[in-house]
């Protein structure tokens, strides 16, 4: 069984960029509640915002949800950017990747 989240501040960042595609603010409400069905929701607050400033990322955001999955003790980060996050320490995978692990348990 796997818990999957998303960072509280990629939430914010799906509802702009899906109202300016769709511009449909009632359709992008009605999809995140259905995201918020499957997903669980990682708080970004000034502890991470911090270790994010410390650790120097050439990519800040990155960097930001790096530090909200190591509060959670994640177990992979997913995501189509792997170089974003090399060094983290915590396993990352491909959505491919992740998808092809778990059929396979």
């Amino acid at each position: 069984m796997y818990t999957a989240f998303v960072s509280a501040s990629a939430v914010t960042d799906i509802y702009y960029i899906a109202c300016r595609e769709l511009r449909d603010k009632k359709l992008v409400m009605a999809r995140i509640k259905l995201l918020l069905k499957t997903v669980d929701i990682a708080a970004v607050t000034g502890v991470e915002i911090r270790r994010a400033i410390d650790l120097s990322w050439a990519d800040f955001e990155d960097c930001v949800q790096f530090t909200a999955g190591e509060r959670l003790a994640v177990r992979y980060i997913i995501t189509r950017d792997p170089g974003g996050f090399a060094g983290s320490g915590i396993p990352v995978l491909s959505p491919d990747q992740f998808l092809t692990m778990i059929t396979v348990d």
